[in-house]
């Protein structure tokens, strides 16, 4: 990416201030169904959905496992589908999913799943997911109908907009990687700053990569590694694994 569209970019979405509190004003067009219990919230085109009057019976195997689980809706999203069951659960400790059903009462039947706090279904076929669940920060998600599944579409970087403070100096560098030569700059312990973007190749089986571009206060843009420890923390403050 040229340095002036990258540029672009980061600005355009710094501008956004972040995920909205309620997406609603993103997608005025769609209704909001909100699952307290589960912890998540979803968008959806009214004319494309039916309420589900009785829930499956395999709810209850959620219930008798301690997790608060829905099947709220059968949407009609295209693509020669039949209408897909959507099913969405609390999970075991702090991370929400929900997933799309092509056999009501099976929930092996999934074409989609995601963990995630907010899901946007478009009358198009197209899904977004927000939320920062089982990642380090907010992966704002887009998924797409291959003909078989609903699969997520790369990008070629993802937004964080997270603000921190290192635990420790941290170096910034012109190129990403962990073998990144001359750093740019070196800020110290308890220095401020701004992650802004997340690099989207190279990640790992977690689905997670540690190369970050890095805002300083003073405005200095660069490069920087920062691991995920075993225990789930980094090195910044206000980045860390949020889930099991």
């Amino acid at each position: 990416m040229r340095a002036s569209v990258l540029i672009g970019f980061i600005i355009m979405l710094q501008s956004t201030g972040g995920l909205c509190a309620d997406l609603s004003a993103w997608f005025p067009g769609l209704t909001r169904l909100e699952l307290k219990q589960e912890r998540v919230r979803v968008w959806y085109p009214k004319s494309s959905a039916q309420t589900v009057t009785s829930p499956p019976p395999y709810l209850k195997e959620y219930e008798q496992a301690g997790v608060y689980a829905a099947e709220p809706l059968l949407l009609d999203l295209g693509h020669g589908l039949p209408k897909l069951a959507l099913a969405c659960d609390s999970g075991p400790s702090n991370d929400p999913s929900c997933r799309l059903l092509t056999k009501f009462d099976d929930p092996a039947s999934a074409i989609f799943e995601s963990a995630g706090n907010d899901f946007v279904f478009l009358a198009s076929g197209e899904i977004r997911v927000f939320g920062n669940t089982d990642q380090l920060y907010d992966h704002r998600r887009l998924f797409r109908f291959d003909g078989k599944r609903f699969n997520e579409v790369a990008q070629p970087f993802r937004y964080v907009g997270v603000e921190g403070k290192t635990k420790t100096a941290l170096a910034l560098t012109a190129t990403l990687g962990a073998d990144a030569k001359q750093p740019l700059v070196t800020v110290p312990k308890g220095t401020p700053l701004t992650i802004l973007l997340n690099a989207a190749t190279g990640d790992n089986e977690d689905g997670q990569n540690s190369d970050y571009l890095v805002k300083t206060r003073e405005g200095i843009v660069g490069w920087a590694h920062i691991p995920t420890e075993p225990d789930g923390t980094t090195i910044i403050e206000g980045l860390r694994f949020n889930g099991d």
